[in-house]
Formats: C-alpha cells, structure tokens, sequence
C-alpha cells in the first residue's frame, strides 16, 4: 500500500481485558495495557510521547465488552488517530485490530471504516478449509483514503494467506504459494 515500515517502530497496545502478558516473548509483548477509563490519560500521554511508530491496537471492541458504549470506543479511536496524525505525514502509523461478530461491534466497526485510509479483512475462504490456504486478506481503500486527490492509484486487492509457525505467506488466488 506503498509505505515503507522499516524505520519505524512497532508498539502494540493491549485493549482487551487486562491479563499477565510477561510470558509473551518480547517482540510481540504490549508496550501498553489500556486500564478503566479513568486512567487512558496516563494512555494519551505515553502516545504522545512516541517517536514516529506503527501503533497497533488489539481489540478495540473489546472496550464495548468491558461495558462502554459505542460512542467511547469512537472516541477512544478518534483520539488516537488525532495524535498519531499530529506526529506528521511521514510519522507514525495506525493499525487497529477489531472482530466484528455481532450487532454490538457491527456499528463501532463501520464506524471505524469511515475513519480509515485502508481496510483489510481477513476471512475464511467461501469454499471451506484447504491445508495450503488459512485464508483470504481482502485490502480495500478506506473512507479517508478515497478522498485524497491521488486516491485513483490504489485498487483492491484479494490474497490468500497461509499461516505457519512462524511466518505468513500471501499469494495471489490460483497460485501456488511454493512459487512465492
């Protein structure tokens, strides 16, 4: 999608219930666990005070779990997306993670959408499981995204993904990931 994430840092923030993630390996352990609401200004600040960074969020439907309503998970992602922007055209990016599996998430994730440059859906393949194939990544152009003067450069893309143990390999449907 034409961004280049090397010389950024990666951060992941944990917004799902908060749970003893020590055990995870460092690369993949949260810089940051989102507590009651009460404290997302101690949040902000560490936000805030990023360098230029790939800011993953996991789970924010999980804020509508914990008892929020649909207008507290927007603004919790209208506020980061603020300060995130605020870093600059080439600063940091960010990325969130949300299942949508019910009428509760469905409108906080079309919300979400309308916000966003880029959407990427991840799903099953419609003709049942395959051991060569995990799955389909569908990219899209997001709301924001299709507003921009350039926006015409981007087109949809459909992938298949294979997941390991370690890695994940995209390919195009029809081909044979051994190839890629």
């Amino acid at each position: 999608m034409g961004v280049n994430l090397t010389n950024h840092q990666i951060q992941f923030v944990n917004a799902l219930l908060p749970l003893d993630l020590s055990s995870l390996p460092a690369a993949t352990r949260p810089h940051f666990t989102l507590g009651p609401k009460e404290e997302w200004s101690e949040f902000f600040v560490w936000l805030e005070n990023q360098p230029p960074s790939v800011i993953i969020i996991d789970g924010l439907c999980s804020l509508l779990d914990q008892g929020h309503d649909l207008d507290t998970g927007l603004w919790f992602f209208t506020a980061c997306q603020r300060i995130v922007e605020s870093h600059g055209v080439t600063g940091a990016r960010l990325v969130v993670n949300m299942f949508v599996d019910d009428e509760c998430t469905e409108p906080l994730a079309h919300a979400v959408v309308r916000r966003s440059h880029y959407v990427l859906s991840f799903e099953a393949l419609a003709s049942g499981s395959s051991s060569d194939v995990s799955g389909q990544l569908t990219a899209v152009a997001g709301h924001l995204h299709c507003q921009l003067p350039a926006s015409k450069t981007f087109k949809p893309t459909v992938l298949h993904y294979k997941v390991s143990d370690a890695t994940v390999l995209f390919f195009s449907p029809g081909q044979s990931r051994i190839v890629l």
